[in-house]
């Protein structure tokens, strides 16, 4: 047996990618198929052991359908394993023609090239730069409301770190995201799970659970302090939107209770160093998911602060401020609650499915803000074994998003936000001896997923390209 892994064609384009030829040399997998419009297909190959492993090679070339633009797929061994893009007769917005991409290679795990066309017909692909990925596309999205859009999200995005906190909990446990909010930021994503809590005094992220015969369990993250500045020195820089929707609110130091008015009053006084905050006057129930982007982006920056509020507890003043509540932002999030991958991912594409119609005919529409949860859920047998970290569930599933998931959207049914744990990473950073996370690579091939999305399915439906 070789040594194998798999690399993924995102085709997010209206022509077919026709596979004219191929050949290997010492490769023990090398076999290619078209790759229809519209669709991924992630392929299998195998380096050979036998001879000289620097000599194995293979190449598959393929033409773009209705085009005289081309290009190939190379694998090679010149120090390691190597998959390559060659764009010999193609271009994209971030590789002109001739380019060469080098993709690397994953043993038994999968390497992306993701290509698409805007309503422009201008090719964007994973090769590029995706920091400002709502502004580069803002030819396409400008006039898209945000129930139109397909942005990248982290879940408890403030748990880029772990403080020691209760009885029972550990870094692998409670940490969900490798890269502090700058990084997530950077990577793409625009949509932040945020839980503040107050301990020792302070304002911090916080992930917690109250756990039946233990009580509460968990431990902080970054402080809100230190993600107020992320925040700000990305949006001096960079006019994105980012939605940071604030729940599981708790005080920590007082036995987990909820805030109450005034403590809320303080989170609000806190979040208040935010700039670039979305603010109007008198915004009532106004549903602000139903505006489009460049209502948010065309010449600024703007960050959307949504809180969801207990009973009991107003915005008050602040309404007028840049806050909001649950009535101006309604979404869907129902989490599968599951360890098992097959079982998540049925569960959440039959939940788009059956959620997402969007179509021209207000009574046959659903087009309700949707968080595609793509993340597992520890059961308790994995709460105390390493290798089932949450940071490292959330890897093991980021493969099939870029195939299985976006197979299975269509131009009128897809979700608003890929939220997921490790965003911007895809090997498992929880390693022996376990005692923090490993050094692994990062990789920006969520924000080029999702904008894939709003090219290939958003952007082939009429209903929101007019």
């Amino acid at each position: 047996m070789g040594l194998g892994g798999y690399l993924t064609l995102l085709n997010g384009s209206p022509n077919d990618w026709t596979l004219s030829s191929q050949h290997s040399y010492q490769m023990d997998a090398w076999s290619w198929p078209t790759v229809n419009a519209g669709t991924a297909a992630r392929v299998y190959v195998e380096f050979g052991t036998k001879g000289h492993q620097s000599d194995d090679g293979a190449e598959a070339y393929f033409n773009i359908a209705g085009t005289p633009s081309t290009f190939n797929v190379k694998a090679s061994k010149p120090k390691d394993f190597m998959l390559t893009i060659n764009l010999d007769n193609a271009a994209t917005t971030t590789s002109p023609k001739g380019s060469k991409v080098d993709l690397g290679f994953r043993h038994d795990a999968a390497v992306n090239w993701i290509m698409s066309t805007d309503e422009a017909g201008q090719w964007w692909s994973n090769s590029g730069t995706t920091t400002d990925w709502m502004q580069q596309s803002m030819g396409s999205l400008h006039n898209r409301t945000l129930k139109q859009i397909t942005m990248p999200g982290s879940h408890d995005a403030g748990m880029s770190r772990y403080d020691p906190g209760t009885i029972g909990a550990n870094f692998a446990n409670t940490q969900s995201q490798y890269l502090d909010v700058a990084g997530q930021l950077v990577i793409g994503s625009r949509y932040f799970d945020l839980r503040p809590v107050i301990s020792n005094g302070q304002w911090v992220s916080g992930h917690y659970s109250e756990i039946e015969g233990l009580g509460w369990v968990g431990g902080n993250g970054q402080s809100i302090a230190d993600i107020i500045k992320q925040i700000n020195d990305f949006t001096a820089k960079y006019h994105e939107l980012i939605i940071i929707n604030i729940s599981h609110t708790y005080d920590s130091d007082n036995d987990w209770k909820d805030l109450t008015q005034d403590q809320w009053n303080q989170l609000f006084e806190t979040l208040k160093g935010i700039n670039n905050r979305f603010t109007v006057t008198n915004p009532g129930k106004t549903d602000y998911s139903n505006s489009v982007l460049g209502d948010f982006i065309t010449d600024r920056a703007s960050v959307f602060v949504l809180s969801q509020l207990p009973g009991g507890i107003s915005l008050g003043g602040y309404a007028d401020m840049g806050f909001f509540n649950q009535d101006n932002f309604p979404f869907f999030d129902s989490y599968s609650d599951s360890n098992d991958a097959g079982d998540m991912k049925a569960d959440q594409l039959q939940k788009v499915k059956d959620n997402r119609n969007l179509v021209a005919d207000p009574a046959q529409r659903k087009d309700k803000f949707h968080i595609l949860s793509w993340t597992l859920t520890q059961a308790p047998e994995d709460v105390l074994n390493p290798d089932k970290a949450i940071m490292n569930l959330g890897t093991s599933v980021f493969d099939d998003l870029v195939v299985d998931a976006f197979n299975s959207f269509t131009p009128e049914s897809f979700p608003n936000v890929l939220y997921v744990d490790s965003v911007g990473i895809r090997d498992k950073p929880v390693v022996f001896p376990f005692d923090k996370p490993a050094q692994v690579a990062t990789n920006t091939d969520i924000a080029s997923l999702a904008m894939a999305i709003n090219n290939a399915k958003a952007g082939r439906n009429s209903y929101i390209t007019g």
